[in-house]
Formats: C-alpha cells, sequence, structure tokens
C-alpha cells in the first residue's frame, strides 16, 4: 500500500508537483541504494536521473495497490542491470572478465553474465528459502528497504531481520555459486 495516494494520483494526472515532491523526497534514497551497487557517483546520478524520468513518462501506469518505493527502486535496478548488459559486450569489459578469470575471481564460464539464466538461478534458489527467508531478502535486498523498515512492517526485531538475511545469502550465496559475481554485485556488496 502506498503512503501517498493523493500524491501520486496528482502525479498519474500529470502534476509536476507531485512529482517534484516524490523527487525530493525518493532522490537521497535511491541514490543511497544504487551507490551501494556500482560505487560510481557520476553512474549513480546518471540512474537515478533515468529511473525518475521513467517515473515521469510511466506515470499512468503507477498501481495504487503497490509501494511505489518498491517499483522506483526495482525500475532503478533494472536499469542499472541494462547498463551492466551493455557493459558485457564492451570489447573493453570482455578483457577485463579475462584478466578477473586470470586471476580467479570466480568466473566459470563466458555465459555466467546471461541476465536471464542469472534471474532463473535466483529464482530457483529462493525455492531452498523459508517463505520468511525469502520474504527478508526480497525486502531488503531487492526493494532497497531497510532492517528498521523490514522490522517495523513483519513486526519483528531488528536482529531477526538481520538473521534470516544472514541465513538466506548463506544459501543463496552456495546456489548461485556459477553466478557469483552477479550475486555479489547486486545483493552481498552493498
Amino acid at each position: 500500500m502506498n503512503q501517498h495516494p493523493e500524491i501520486l494520483r496528482q502525479l498519474k494526472e500529470g502534476s509536476y508537483k507531485a512529482f517534484n515532491s516524490l523527487y525530493e523526497q525518493y532522490f537521497d534514497l535511491l541514490y543511497g541504494f544504487i551507490f551501494g551497487l556500482t560505487r560510481s557517483h557520476e553512474q549513480t546520478r546518471e540512474l537515478v536521473q533515468e529511473a525518475f524520468i521513467k517515473v515521469w513518462i510511466n506515470r499512468q501506469k503507477i498501481d495504487m495497490n503497490l509501494s511505489f518505493k518498491a517499483w522506483l527502486f526495482k525500475m532503478a535496478q533494472n536499469q542499472l542491470k541494462d547498463q551492466l548488459k551493455k557493459q558485457f559486450n564492451n570489447p573493453i569489459f570482455e578483457d577485463y572478465l579475462i584478466h578477473c578469470s586470470d586471476e580467479q575471481l570466480s568466473l566459470n564460464e563466458q555465459d555466467s553474465f546471461d541476465f536471464e539464466a542469472f534471474n532463473q538461478s535466483l529464482a530457483k534458489a529462493k525455492e531452498k528459502l523459508s517463505p520468511r527467508q525469502v520474504q527478508i531478502f526480497e525486502l531488503t535486498k531487492e526493494q532497497g528497504l531497510s532492517a528498521t523498515e523490514v522490522a517495523n512492517r513483519l513486526q519483528i526485531s531488528e536482529q531477526s531481520v538481520y538473521n534470516y538475511l544472514h541465513q538466506a545469502l548463506s544459501i543463496l550465496r552456495k546456489e548461485m555459486s556459477a553466478f557469483y559475481t552477479l550475486f555479489f554485485m547486486f545483493f552481498l556488496h552493498s
């Protein structure tokens, strides 16, 4: 459920004031989330700006029953995946991957960077988790919520959130070994 249904309704109707309000409210949060994944201010600024441009372009598609924050963060994360996909096809990046392979940084096969296979593998790996582990993994790592926000939402302690997340990441790290580099980039290093 969205925290600001009136602002979203106005945005869907084309209110630039409502858009600015959401921009101001979520810019820093989204910036921090994306910077945690990229560690590049330039790339982060670009991705955050693109995400908000997409919000404006797709404003009429906003689902009032879903979390705007989760939608925004998922959109930005998908843009990052698309950007990485383009980088993976860049000859300079291929040279870097060869270098990493020579340094044995867990690149097993060239197709380790197939995003469809990565997403399918992640979905299959999540089946090994308990329902609570899946829920906490998705809220923290895919939607970008803090442990405090998750604890409040699920009415459990923050320590429980950390415990479930640690268990989930341990299982997923083993299950996603063929995609360790991508899994690390998206879920472990931030």
